[in-house]
């Protein structure tokens, strides 16, 4: 709209009319031009500006969406006591890395000035992420909901899984995975949050599980 208000005013400035402190019109005055003065759409940000991610949006929720695809998530590994299971007897599960913590990062916006010859502006976005529900698989059919992340051995954990059979099928193990529910919300320069659509990953394991078999053994 501006470049082609410009366009029909060449050599021209916009100014805010005002009287009694009340708007009455945009006026347009003569002024010497400026020779490093462009006018014309904004430029697309560098990949490397903030709000880039989001095509150099400046919506406060479309930047906090963005921001929440990208946000590095702690590095989960999935932990169980005995290393290698037996059948018949319940393993101890954990994780570690991640305690249910808040995880927050945030990005300052840099918005196009309304008019050519006026400052930018700028805002805060601050996203916050963290877990409260979590899904086990155990890799033999079972699951488990909680909204709990066990406790590391030697305390013995809230997450336990008994097998009833062995994990020969799988070269490696039973596959094991844990899904975490993560609740999301941002806020802008400091101010009241506002939620945001939660989000999910899941980590992977592997857990090889015996079977001990009695050997009858015959003596000559």
């Amino acid at each position: 709209m501006w470049s082609s208000e410009f366009q029909g005013h060449p050599s021209q400035m916009p100014y805010v009319l005002t009287i009694d402190n009340q708007f009455q019109d945009i006026v347009w005055i003569p002024y010497q031009p400026d020779p490093q003065l462009q006018f014309g759409p904004a430029p697309e940000p560098p990949p490397n500006t903030p709000g880039a991610g989001c095509g150099g949006c400046t919506d406060a929720r479309q930047v906090a969406l963005d921001m929440v695809t990208h946000i590095p998530l702690p590095p989960i590994k999935l932990r169980v006591n005995p290393d290698v299971g037996l059948v018949g007897m319940a393993g101890w599960f954990w994780v570690d890395g991640y305690r249910g913590e808040t995880i927050q990062e945030s990005r300052t916006v840099t918005v196009p000035p309304p008019a050519p010859g006026l400052p930018p502006s700028s805002f805060t976005v601050t996203v916050r992420l963290w877990g409260e529900d979590y899904s086990w698989a155990f890799g033999d059919g079972k699951t488990l909901e909680t909204t709990s992340l066990g406790k590391a051995y030697p305390t013995e954990s809230d997450i336990q899984h008994n097998y009833q059979h062995s994990s020969l099928p799988f070269a490696d193990g039973f596959p094991v995975f844990l899904t975490v529910h993560f609740h999301a919300e941002f806020s802008v320069n400091g101010g009241a949050p506002q939620g945001l659509p939660p989000i999910q990953h899941t980590w992977q394991a592997n857990h090889p599980v015996q079977e001990i078999q009695a050997v009858l053994n015959r003596q000559p």
